[in-house]
């Protein structure tokens, strides 16, 4: 492990709550806010005790000893996922109840450490309006801009440089020359989170995607046939050298198929199917461990998880427990998110622990734990 990985800057202090919100605010992160709200002896966090977790897995404050500060990092995680609020029961011997769901909104999650102790830490997690940049002069472009601000989205209504030039007085039109620097512009984490899409219907569609697919990582819809956009992605790898992973980010024909006529109902169905690429985990890249713009770095070897946590939400999709950056503590069995503060190496795989106990406890005896 390097002493830069952001897990080596987590920080216990007490902190100035609402200074930080305050800059983070500024700054467009996302943060998820966690508050024990109650606890039974022997615990070590007390009530009213609070953590900010950031969105590469950072904790700043208290919320408990190595243990709980493990799960509380993953739910919060989870609960920037989502976007939902949670309420999250540490409780010795219990059984696990929606522990792995990014949407779940009360879950309980087996205490396996050494501690008796029992607590409730509520997560809520605080995320920036979201960016939608909305590419074209056309009623099927305005009408998606309109609908999504009612959502709470901002909007950039990209245009033609010419097309800019008469509407330079609209504070959210953004010239498409400019596209690239104004995404650069951007603090990390709010271009972690921008969607896209194209709906010049064939005027820019090209230079737009360009300059959408190297100056954001997520997908990009583009309103075409589906013959149109088999067009367009052919034109851009001829053209632009784009990987078939890179030109595989472009969803086309973008919406749901509702049988939309009307600018308005297309618009409806270009962001209901964000709403659900979202709620499905799909419309953006993975919060943590990895950087918001940066290509992820490769997680360290770590053993296969003897068992996973199943979510007991009905009709949503569960997020497996061994998932890139996680991994599974052969001690006790708890979700440790990675890159792990606490890690050992034997024979060439390299295991991760919640805490130093369960890391000594392997050490002493790994047979005892790798035969389980």
């Amino acid at each position: 492990m390097t002493s830069h990985e952001p897990r080596s800057q987590d920080t216990e202090f007490p902190i100035d709550l609402l200074h930080r919100l305050a800059a983070l605010a500024r700054e467009g992160a996302a943060v998820a806010v966690a508050t024990v709200i109650s606890r039974r002896a022997p615990v070590s966090a007390q009530v009213g005790d609070k953590a900010l977790i950031h969105e590469d897995g950072r904790m700043e404050g208290f919320v408990g000893g190595a243990c709980s500060r493990e799960i509380v990092r993953r739910q919060a995680l989870l609960a920037l996922q989502g976007g939902q609020a949670r309420l999250v029961q540490i409780v010795p011997g219990a059984s696990a109840q929606g522990a792995e769901h990014a949407f779940a909104e009360r879950v309980t999650v087996p205490m396996n450490c050494a501690s008796e102790g029992e607590s409730e830490v509520f997560i809520e997690p605080l995320l920036p309006p979201r960016l939608l940049v909305v590419v074209g002069h056309t009623p099927v472009a305005q009408a998606i801009a309109t609908h999504a601000r009612l959502m709470g989205d901002r909007v950039w209504r990209v245009l033609d440089d010419d097309e800019a030039g008469l509407h330079a007085a609209e504070l959210d039109v953004v010239p498409l020359g400019e596209l690239a620097d104004r995404l650069a512009g951007l603090p990390a984490a709010q271009r972690s989170r921008a969607r896209s899409v194209v709906a010049s219907q064939g005027h820019y569609d090209e230079s737009a995607l360009e300059v959408l697919l190297r100056g954001q990582p997520n997908p990009v819809g583009l309103l075409s046939s589906r013959k149109r956009a088999e067009n367009v992605r052919e034109t851009l790898g001829m053209l632009s050298s784009f990987s078939a992973a890179e030109l595989g980010r472009i969803r086309g024909p973008v919406g749901l198929d509702l049988g939309a006529r009307t600018p308005h109902e297309v618009a409806v169905s270009v962001l209901a199917e964000m709403v659900q690429l979202d709620r499905a985990g799909k419309g953006a890249v993975s919060i943590a461990p990895v950087s918001a713009v940066a290509e992820p770095t490769p997680a360290p070897a770590v053993a296969a998880p003897t068992a996973s946590l199943r979510s007991a939400v009905t009709g949503l999709e569960a997020l497996p427990v061994a998932q890139a950056g996680t991994a599974i503590d052969p001690v006790c069995g708890m979700t440790v998110t990675l890159p792990a503060k606490h890690t050992a190496e034997l024979e060439g795989t390299e295991y991760a622990f919640c805490c130093p106990h369960c890391k000594a406890r392997f050490l002493k005896a790994p047979a005892k734990y790798l035969g389980a």
